[in-house]
């Protein structure tokens, strides 16, 4: 039998004709993040979600579509937001146990743009502990899940905002991402994610722990719907340009040394993928980026650096943390000045090798992790651990896009023979998000889906 994930459309469609409530939808999804959580291993996709808040929201949406009075696609669509953001009435965890005790008074900006579109704001989702690794590992909070198979990880640090658009409780989730935390719980997870280029999604109001690294940025069940989350948190009109049918054939770069850490299955996938966009006109084109094996080093420098910084007050006052964050953190404080700035002056070479390989070419397309998504050691939920060889498979092609600032893309293009999902990555110039976009719904239309073992039917 067919499967798809349901859209913002597909919300609207009940709702209009009258076949389902916004309260009707907000009530099967509350039960059904209870059942999760009730179910043996427990899902542990939020940290918090408020029940009285989420009714309240959903009665004022029923009563302006009964009124005829519904104010645009968002309308009563249910959005889940990553414990890094502000939302009013919830605290700001950011995956701790020692924040968030005083909840926030007001929303970040692309909350409160959500909000004043009809969103139903559902609830925080759970996440790696400062956002420090690509795992869904959380000692405070449980461990997420991954909704193709609970056993395996969701990749991180947004994991639960993945994972709650694959276990179809919210079709658009807000994720944040400083080396592929967008990116790799939605590869892991088989869903859509963009990190946008830098600064483009606004991030006032979102607790950064990276500034030069970090992009805010939507995940969703579809292309269709990331452009539409997209263009409302950056407050832009969107219109994705097609991919084929223009005057010229889109160009793709592969860099083929890049690729080389990546698995036999994924690589065999996402060649796959780009054989149907080559069967649809595109070119391909060999690319060289002759310092990106640099990038993991330099990423982890830049982050984990910029991250003591911003985490020096904690540290000092001694709060409670995951052995894995305090060792990386204290590590970080002991970080030559000197070293940061070589680092900085390797990361000026990759950005200036991905912008030389993209004069030539419209986009670089990559895995968008070298392995899919692995079983957890659940030795590790009580205290976490340090997996470095780990990390290095996930962010291997993520970390360098941070460290630019280009828009990066990931989008499912197949499975495993395990049935997991395997994502590619589209990157793009500075600025052309929208190509990204556009490419990634190509190779949306030519992939099939397949229905996570863990799926909520919010509609039928």
């Amino acid at each position: 039998m067919s499967f798809r994930f349901y859209c913002v459309a597909d919300f609207n469609e009940a709702y209009r004709t009258g076949r389902l409530t916004p309260s009707d939808v907000a009530e099967r999804a509350l039960a059904a993040v209870d059942k999760l959580d009730r179910r043996e291993p427990p899902m542990r996709l939020f940290i918090a979600l408020d029940a009285d808040d989420v009714r309240a929201q959903a009665k004022e949406s029923t009563t302006r579509f009964r009124e005829g009075r519904s104010i645009g696609p968002f309308d009563g669509v249910p959005i889940a937001i990553k414990d890094e953001y502000d939302v009013q009435g919830y605290g700001t965890t950011c995956g701790t146990s020692f924040l968030g005790k005083t909840p926030a008074t007001k929303d970040a900006l692309a909350v409160a743009r959500l909000r004043a579109a009809g969103a139903i704001i559902f609830g925080k989702t759970n996440m790696y502990e400062l956002g420090m690794a690509a795992s869904g590992v959380n000692p405070h909070h449980g461990a997420a899940r991954n909704p193709y198979d609970p056993k395996r990880d969701t990749g991180g640090s947004s994991s639960g905002s993945a994972a709650v658009v694959a276990a179809g409780l919210t079709p658009i989730a807000l994720g944040n991402d400083g080396g592929g935390s967008i990116r790799i719980p939605g590869s892991l997870c088989g869903v859509p994610g963009l990190k946008g280029t830098f600064g483009r999604v606004p991030t006032e109001g979102i607790a950064l722990l990276c500034w030069s690294l970090e992009h805010a940025g939507p995940l969703a069940s579809n292309v269709e719907d990331l452009a539409l989350a997209f263009g409302l948190i950056t407050d832009e009109k969107i219109d994705l340009p097609p991919m084929f049918g223009r005057a010229r054939a889109p160009r793709i770069g592969i860099c083929d040394s890049w690729w080389e850490p990546a698995s036999v299955q994924v690589s065999a996938v996402v060649r796959a993928a780009i054989d149907r966009l080559r069967a649809g006109g595109a070119q391909i084109e060999s690319i060289e980026l002759p310092h990106v094996d640099l990038s993991t080093a330099v990423g982890f420098a830049t982050f984990c650096a910029e991250g003591a910084t911003a985490t020096e007050a904690h540290l000092r006052a001694d709060q409670p943390m995951s052995l894995p964050v305090r060792l990386s953190l204290d590590m970080a404080r002991g970080l030559s000045a000197v070293s940061y700035v070589k680092a900085q002056r390797a990361r000026a070479l990759i950005a200036r090798d991905f912008d030389e390989a993209l004069a030539s070419v419209d986009v670089i397309i990559s895995p968008s992790t070298c392995i899919t998504a692995p079983i957890y050691n659940e030795d590790a939920f009580a205290e976490g651990e340090v997996n470095e060889a780990r990390l290095r498979e996930l962010s291997h092609f993520t970390f360098p896009l941070n460290l630019t600032g280009l828009p990066a893309m990931q989008v499912p293009c197949g499975y495993d023979a395990d049935g997991m999902p395997v994502g590619m990555q589209i990157v793009g110039r500075h600025g052309a998000d929208l190509t990204t976009l556009s490419v990634a719904r190509e190779v949306e239309r030519t992939t099939t889906p397949a229905r996570p073992q863990i799926w909520t039917d919010l509609l039928a």
